[in-house]
């Protein structure tokens, strides 16, 4: 890797954490409506695995989607303006933040239902296969989701028709309140891959050059035919499992330990200054951007209008009646 992709992934990481710090801001004050499930701590995971894919491959993403769509190229005042229903926002403010779409990235339609994109994400693979068009499709999700038959009835067909697909588990520690040990026996998902017959890795995903480097492989497998993998990436959000929950089932200390050891950005930053690649200026400078380019997404969000009601019958699929 170059100076200048490291610095890029930083920029990224650094974006998310302000979007996803002034939308919690914001929802708390009561000035969003609907649910919100922000991406702290797991900003390096949504980084390093974007940096790894071209333009061609899709992505289906869940409900903690932000960081994914961020880091993938669309633009935080479409992010906003859907999270505050506008017609602005990536889905002309008829979704609000659990179910982003941005087409022209591959970004596919986000799915507020736990695993509800592993299934749709392995037909997208399949499609590509028919197609030849080298594209891989990733499946993002959590820890909680690969407990349901999406999971594994999806993997076991991506095996056998040896799909370009990379499954990637964002392992946080907690399926909402539950954590991972109360409802899983084994100590690692990427086990689980073994019983399908495909590869499975369990990675640092508080780490983003590990995160690029791992995926960045398994992409290029199977774009050239090796089949789908799995990667569960171990990483701890630094909230609830939404915007209104505040996390008190936590043992005591250990959000605290998490947050001082393992914030995935203090961690990178602390990295390129010590590898000489940027300094405390240049980093306060990025920190600083990233601030100004949020509030300006917000303040357009909110001179932006909202969908009118004659307008309710629009991007929605209707069967043409056939002439009488």
């Amino acid at each position: 890797m170059d100076y200048e992709q490291e610095i890029r992934m930083f920029k990224t990481m650094s974006r998310i954490r302000t979007l996803e710090d002034i939308l919690e801001k914001l929802f708390r004050e009561g000035r969003l409506n609907g649910h919100l499930h922000t991406y702290h701590g797991q900003e390096a995971i949504a980084t390093g695995v974007m940096e790894a894919l071209s333009e061609k491959d899709i992505i289906f993403s869940n409900h903690r989607n932000h960081g994914h769509f961020l880091a993938r190229g669309t633009s935080p005042i479409s992010i906003i303006s859907e999270c505050y229903g506008k017609v602005t926002g990536t889905n002309k403010g008829r979704s609000g933040s659990m179910y982003l779409s941005d087409k022209k990235r591959g970004m596919a339609v986000a799915s507020g239902v736990v695993g509800g994109n592993i299934c749709v994400a392995t037909g997208s693979a399949l499609a590509s296969q028919i197609k030849e068009d080298k594209a891989v499709t990733v499946s993002f999700f959590g820890d909680g989701a690969t407990n349901i038959g999406f999971f594994h009835e999806s993997l076991n067909m991506a095996a056998i028709w040896n799909l370009p697909i990379i499954y990637i588990c964002e392992n946080n520690h907690y399926g909402a309140a539950t954590k991972k040990e109360e409802h899983q026996k084994i100590k690692r998902i990427s086990e689980r891959a073994a019983a399908y017959g495909m590869p499975g890795f369990t990675i640092d995903g508080t780490d983003v050059i590990k995160v690029y480097k791992k995926t960045k492989q398994a992409v290029e497998k199977a774009r050239n035919g090796w089949g789908p993998v799995l990667i569960e990436f171990l990483v701890y959000r630094l909230r609830g499992h939404s915007a209104g929950d505040l996390g008190v089932y936590r043992p005591e200390g250990e959000q605290d330990e998490w947050k001082e050891l393992h914030d995935p950005i203090k961690k990178y930053k602390k990295e390129l200054i010590e590898k000489k690649i940027i300094n405390l200026k240049e980093i306060k400078k990025i920190e600083v951007e990233a601030q100004k380019e949020i509030n300006k997404a917000v303040n357009f969000a909110l001179n932006s209008d909202f969908p009118t009601a004659d307008t309710v019958s629009e991007y929605v699929y209707q069967e043409e009646k056939a002439n009488e």
